[in-house]
């Protein structure tokens, strides 16, 4: 690390089912730095930001926060989104002794040295908004989240909460990270009719279910402490459907640094639209810095120390550290989204909020009006399988049992007979409603993320009876079955007791395995149908080597292709494991009758396999036919190729801008084509317009149109510009670096205002356009050492980067587009032709300057070339394609043999002597054959004679 720079990791999801949420973090996070660089840094000190992406993805955040330790040496990380990410953090950060920067709202229940939890905690959210809408909306909630943990967590503290105020708890599901389909929750919603929908749902799942509740006909009010600005701003909801949110920050608030910080924005990312979560990003960063300030020394010790009851003015008003617990004092507001998709905020409190991590304090105060309510065999139904196994295994045992849920609640008792039982336990009580159920006991065993018991003392006084109690947690492998077996022993037990308890030990983990496993089946069966039947994909789930799971579709295509699918299986688990579960793979194969997308995902120890068949086959669809380009149209099988693929996919779901980075001939329009066709304006134009090929003087009108009698020669009546017709639209700007200089400070006005004024005229027309850029240039070098492209537009169009791939990256997609490009001609001309392995040798050893153009250029001179020949040979190809590859073995050709030279014409000397004894080599390998040396070459006979008599070799001599 340089003395004058402090390294900051931020690690956020840039990629995957969350990065709608991480992506505006990871900019305020960015933000941050440069006002605070621009403020004159750290005590002489700039801050470096140094990006790595989560890719929604704990085990890959764990790995980049590894990378950002160890290689980076930041002084800190800025990052994560979801719970689950930042648990899978911890090691990691206790390892390094590093701090953590957490700007997303929390679900309590944890307070970690090295996490400063710099948003909201469920106290703050939760204690006054649900009451809020108990007494303001309705009573009556049914609650729906994503599947996992803080989700999970709030809706614990939402049902005590909802029924201590006099409400009700219709019904509960949770969807899968990622899921779109929400046909049962919706189908349960309309036959229960609850008053509110309260949403923890988060990513795409957000997105998907908004959307599906309005086109369903859902009349229900839809709250949540998750859906903010960013969600509100793709959703579009109808005015109709009423949506509130609890957050401690809304772009709403009326204050003069919130308004500087949203110009701000504005300015750098070209959008106001800033939600808690990104705000949150920006203050930690600031917070940071703050701590930084006050420090001599650089270490993650002061900066805690200096962190403690540091306070901050932040846009959303005064914060403050706690000086106990890291996290913040924060306001809690509530917002309703109003007619121009953004909240108005209708309740806020009037004083800081002091954080209370841990639930069972923070519901303290609110639970003293708390009135029972049984359902217990609600909760029974779910823990039955393992609770009747345990109730057999452990009738031998002459002592009795009770065994509670996850909440302390009291299920189920058994061996009552026993001398040791203690005064009646009723069941559904919690374990707080007795003394000797203390605390220390239950909720210490429940805390446990191990399988290791828990021993107390207690005392019956209603018999005046002393026993030991001992505990096993039981927990799931995947944490989704939290729930305690209690034993009771009498002080006077036999010698034996310790057996006894070590049997019980083992007869709880033996029995949690098996009704874990039973579970997991059930599970993925039920999960999987429900998904499989939305979906036109066949789908294969595979774990330990195995096909666990496929669903109809899958059984089908196993039936008919069966090779097929076989042959992917083998290759992908060919590969070393740590590939595969790398993130998400593509790969697509052709068959004899039609070619298939495959993509695999790793979750939970499992690989998600998915075959689908692309719409187009290469041999029958055409790229000149671009109304109906999609993604699935564009031909390539190398990796880089499809995840580029799959980010094209991902900019299509979105409004922001985009900027296509790619060499020459990559198919940047292609890309720019599949995008807009695939996007919500898929039948709007699409207007494209090559910046480098118009002349200065008419670019101007060719962009903004002109009023009539502009210039001479105007059009009368004048006439629209690209961004008129494209109004609603796209416009595809091609080779953006070469517009002038005057014109992109024309054009980043266009694009801040969304309005165009005609050349020549003076009335603003307000424009809805989607921007596509793409360039061969490397902006960013422009911009800082040739002063060729304007920075802040560059900022504007750099929301959304694709960078495409050359074609020498891909050299396994060259064969596969000759083929397409040979299937196009053989189609205008009725002749088919193919490559000869010479000729495809060659070509795959090629450089491909122009990559993919200058490929279709190649074949198409070859084609007709060839003329009535159904083959191609290296004869009819390029000199340059051959020439290269004939350079290339000359120069392996006793390359270690070249002696030191002194001059020029000695270089040229041994070059020239090198060539002929390659030459004469070859004709010794072939015995003087002309013909057969030639075509080893992969050069005609004709220039094999002329190379000859250059070097004066005689061929008689060989034979």
């Amino acid at each position: 690390m340089k003395k004058h720079e402090l390294k900051v990791g931020i690690l956020f999801s840039l990629t995957g089912i969350t990065s709608i949420s991480e992506r505006g973090q990871y900019q305020a996070s960015l933000l941050a730095i440069r006002h605070i660089n621009e403020s004159g840094g750290i005590n002489g000190k700039i801050l470096v930001p140094i990006v790595e992406d989560a890719a929604s993805d704990p085990d890959i955040a764990y790995q980049k926060a590894k990378k950002l330790i160890l290689s980076d040496q930041v002084t800190a990380i800025v990052g994560c989104y979801t719970a689950a990410c930042r648990k899978k953090l911890i090691p990691v950060l206790e390892m390094y002794n590093i701090l953590l920067f957490y700007p997303t709202i929390n679900e309590g229940g944890e307070q970690h040295p090295n996490i400063f939890y710099s948003n909201s905690s469920p106290n703050q959210q939760l204690l006054d908004f649900i009451p809020w809408l108990i007494q303001n909306v309705g009573k009556s909630f049914y609650l729906l989240g994503s599947d996992y943990i803080y989700p999970r967590e709030v809706n614990r503290y939402i049902r005590l909460l909802v029924q201590s105020h006099g409400g009700s708890i219709y019904g509960e599901q949770y969807a899968a990270l990622g899921s779109q389909v929400f046909d049962n929750p919706i189908s349960e919603i309309r036959r229960m009719n609850p008053d509110i929908i309260f949403s923890t749902l988060v990513g795409d799942s957000t997105i998907s279910y908004y959307q599906q509740h309005e086109k369903q006909g859902l009349h229900q009010v839809i709250a949540s402490n998750v859906t903010a600005e960013t969600e509100i701003e793709v959703i579009q909801p109808h005015s109709t459907i009423e949506h509130y949110s609890c957050f401690s920050y809304f772009s709403s608030i009326d204050n003069e640094i919130n308004k500087r910080f949203l110009r701000e924005f504005q300015r750098v990312y070209g959008t106001d639209t800033v939600s808690s979560v990104m705000e949150s990003a920006y203050n930690s960063v600031f917070l940071l810095a703050e701590a930084l300030k006050k420090t001599n020394k650089v270490s993650t010790d002061s900066i805690r120390n200096a962190l403690s009851g540091l306070s901050f003015e932040a846009p959303q008003g005064k914060i403050m550290v706690d000086s106990l617990n890291q996290h913040l004092w924060l306001n809690s507001r509530i917002g309703k989204v109003n007619e121009y998709g953004r909240f108005t905020i209708i309740w806020e409190s009037e004083n800081l909020i002091a954080p209370i991590p841990f639930w069972d304090y923070a519901l303290s105060d609110n639970m003293k009006d708390y009135s029972y309510v049984d359902d217990t065999d609600d909760r029974l139904n779910w823990h039955f399988p393992l609770l009747s196994q345990l109730k057999k295994a452990l009738a031998w045992i002459p002592f009795p049992f009770a065994y509670f849920d996850g909440d302390d609640v009291l299920l189920e008792t058994f061996n009552h007979d026993s001398p040791a039982t203690p005064s009646p336990l009723r069941k559904g009580q919690s374990g707080g409603e007795r003394e000797s159920l203390n605390k220390i006991g239950i909720a210490l065993a429940l805390k446990k993320s191990s399988s290791i018991s828990e021993v107390t003392k207690e005392k019956d006084r209603n018999f005046n009876t002393s026993y030991m109690v001992k505990e096993f947690p039981i927990i799931g492998e995947n944490d989704n079955r939290r729930s305690v077996l209690r034993v009771y022993i009498p002080k006077d037990a036999s010698e034996s007791t310790e057996l006894i308890l070590t049997s019980i030990e083992s007869i709880v983990h033996l029995y949690t395995n098996v009704a874990e496993s039973e579970e997991e089946k059930t599970v993925i069966a039920d999960t999987l149908n429900e998904i499989t039947d939305q979906f036109p994909e066949s789908l294969f789930i595979i774990k330990e080597g195995k096909i666990r799971f496929q669903n109809q579709m899958a059984v089908q295509l196993l039936e008919l292709k069966h090779d097929l699918v076989n042959s992917v299986l083998q290759e992908l688990f060919s590969e070393r494991e740590e590939k595969l579960k790398n993130g998400d793979r593509i790969i697509r194969r052709e068959d004899v009758d039609g070619n298939y997308e495959i993509k695999v995902k790793y979750k939970n120890s499992m690989y998600f396999i998915y075959f689908r068949v692309l719409l187009h086959p290469i041999s029958h669809f055409s790229l000149n036919d671009r109304e109906r380009l999609t993604t699935t149209d564009l031909i390539g099988t190398s990796e880089s190729f499809l995840k580029t693929i799959e980010l094209a996919r991902s900019a299509s779901k979105m409004m922001a801008n985009v900027l296509l980075l790619g060499e020459s001939g990559t198919g940047k329009e292609l890309f720019a084509r599949a995008i807009h066709n695939e996007s919500t304006r898929k039948d709007k134009p699409f207007v494209a317009l090559n910046c480098g090929s118009i002349s200065k003087e008419l670019i101007h009108s060719e962009l903004f149109g002109y009023v009539d009698g502009a210039f001479t020669g105007a059009k009368k009546g004048g006439n629209p510009g690209k961004f008129e017709i494209a109004n609603r639209g796209t416009l595809f700007l091609d080779e953006i670096g070469e517009m002038p200089l005057d014109l992109q400070t024309t054009l980043l006005r266009v694009l801040q205002e969304k309005e165009v004024i005609r050349v020549g005229g003076h009335k603003p027309i307000p424009l809805d356009v989607r921007i596509i850029a793409a360039t061969n240039k490397d902006l960013f070098q422009e911009i800082a050492f040739n002063g060729s492209f304007r920075g802040d537009l560059y900022y504007r169009l750099n929301v959304f980067t694709i960078e495409l791939t050359s074609l020498r990256e891909r050299p396994e997609d060259i064969s596969l587009l000759s083929r397409y490009y040979l299937e196009e001609f053989s189609l205008l001309t009725g002749q088919k032709k193919k490559l000869t392995d010479e000729a495809t040798a060659l070509m795959l050893k090629y450089n491909w300057p122009g990559n993919v153009r200058e490929l279709c250029n190649v074949i198409e001179r070859a084609f007709y070339l060839s003329a009535e020949s159904p083959i191609i040979t290296p004869e009819h190809l390029p000199q340059v394609i051959v020439h290269d590859y004939q350079t290339s073995k000359i120069k392996n050709v006793e390359i270690d043999s070249i002696p030191a030279v002194n001059s020029i014409n000695e270089i040229k000397h041994i070059s020239n002597e090198t060539e002929r004894k390659f030459y004469i080599q070859m004709l010794m390998n072939h015995k003087g054959n002309i013909s057969k040396t030639a075509q080893h070459l992969g050069i005609s006979r004709t220039t094999l004679y002329h190379k000859l008599k250059e070097y004066r070799i005689q061929t008689g001599r060989f034979k």
